[in-house]
């Protein structure tokens, strides 16, 4: 089988896109744009949610250069059912649980 690059959605006609239409026509998440960015000292667009045509096309020209965006706490990790590993908030949110119970215990 021939390995062929991903079609992307052609770019509609208009003047300004907002970061997740460009991440959208890039193919590319919101992280991987963000840390790129912060990466290459490069900052694309207005900023917020302003990008113009040249700006997708751009991305589109650099997109081989996005590495995949990797939680730093998740490493992208999946449980056994194939959903998304626990993250930090839910985490810290059960040891305050458990804490909250240990402590309730070992006051009476």
């Amino acid at each position: 089988m021939e390995n062929k690059p991903k079609q992307l959605l052609p770019i509609p006609a208009q003047r300004y896109f907002t970061l997740e239409e460009l991440c959208q026509l890039a193919d590319i998440s919101k992280e991987q744009f963000t840390a790129w960015q912060q990466i290459h000292g490069v900052v694309i667009g207005y900023g917020g949610q302003h990008y113009t045509r040249a700006d997708v096309i751009k991305i589109r020209q650099l997109r081989d250069s996005f590495t995949p965006y990797i939680d730093p706490f998740t490493r992208n990790q999946v449980d056994a059912e194939g959903n998304p590993a626990i993250d930090a908030l839910e985490t810290r949110q059960h040891i305050e649980k458990i804490m909250d119970n240990l402590n309730s215990v070992l006051a009476k």
